[in-house]
């Protein structure tokens, strides 16, 4: 192995262990696996709280419990993925600086999408309606920032997020209807997808460069 490829190898692993939590595809797939699970919820049971009271208590009872389950399979399912990530690849501790940095991202991207949800809630309330998917644009906007955060290589991620910006603007045409409740499911439905493509990628780029076979990247003491 020539002297350039040693330094090539050594920039690589470098930057598989400075990423090495985020590129645990497999729990990011398993939140959009539940986040396709409300999207069902989102298709098969009213939104809104006048639908939902015109609907009755045993449906709202329905949806809430049919809820909670979603959520508890999902942090199931999370942790247990979590779990055969350490016992096959160790564990890696983040710098000070990757913890910030992803607090930040994760906090920007939950504060953006929350605006977006807010401004299109308020708009149906004022009987208006956006006919853009702003939650679609902020999402999008997020998985760029998540992009830059994750570094360059990962380029699929520009990919969803182009994704993401189409479907934004293809609200204009009427399909689905520029609605809060449609923008809401289209929204639910872009980031379960996203988050399963974008996931099952980062894992293969994962376990591509390390083989369970091998030491471990590293334990937590």
């Amino acid at each position: 192995m020539t002297p350039l490829n040693r330094v090539n190898d050594a920039r690589h692993a470098a930057q598989i262990a400075g990423r090495f939590h985020d590129l645990q595809g497999l729990r990011q797939a398993v939140a959009g696996v539940g986040l396709l699970l409300l999207f069902g919820l989102e298709m098969t049971f009213p939104l809104s709280s006048a639908d939902i009271r015109t609907a009755g208590l045993a449906v709202e009872l329905w949806e809430l419990a049919l809820l909670v389950a979603g959520i508890a399979l999902t942090v199931g399912g999370f942790l247990w993925v979590t779990a055969w990530y350490r016992r096959h690849y160790g564990e890696v501790e983040r710098t000070r600086n990757q913890k910030r940095l992803g607090k930040i991202v994760g906090f920007g991207g939950a504060v953006a999408f929350l605006v977006a949800f807010e401004i299109d809630s308020s708009a149906q309330n004022y009987g208006q309606t956006l006919h853009v998917n702003l939650m679609d644009f902020t999402l999008a906007l997020w998985i760029v920032a998540y992009w830059s955060y994750l570094g360059r290589p990962h380029w699929h991620y520009l990919v969803i997020a182009a994704i993401g910006f189409t479907l934004g603007i293809a609200s204009i045409s009427g399909i689905p209807p520029a609605t809060f409740a449609w923008h809401l499911r289209e929204a639910t439905l872009y980031i379960a997808v996203a988050s399963i493509v974008g996931g099952a990628i980062d894992h293969m780029i994962l376990a591509r460069s390390l083989s369970p076979s091998e030491s471990p990247v590293g334990l937590e003491p």
